[in-house]
């Protein structure tokens, strides 16, 4: 059974990222039903950037997958 605990403050998802960032997590990204494995390559205070070759288009909504050694986290952003 797996658990989990919804966050939807900006902060605590920024605060989570750096961690991730820290610990060089893979972040699995799906746009349009299609995935790519990657890594953050920066946090700051209001945003996050990842490293990929595939264009997202602005507006679309991203499933991003917080892979770690500690345990998996999910998100879904616009």
């Amino acid at each position: 059974m797996t658990e989990g605990t919804i966050k939807t403050s900006k902060y605590e998802i920024i605060a989570i990222f750096r961690e991730e960032l820290r610990k060089q997590a893979e972040i699995e990204v799906f746009v349009n039903n299609k995935s790519t494995i990657t890594q953050l390559t920066r946090v700051d205070f209001a945003e996050f950037h990842i490293s990929t070759t595939s264009k997202i288009p602005a507006g679309i909504k991203l499933n991003l997958f917080c892979i770690a050694i500690q345990g998996k986290s999910s998100f879904a952003l616009r």
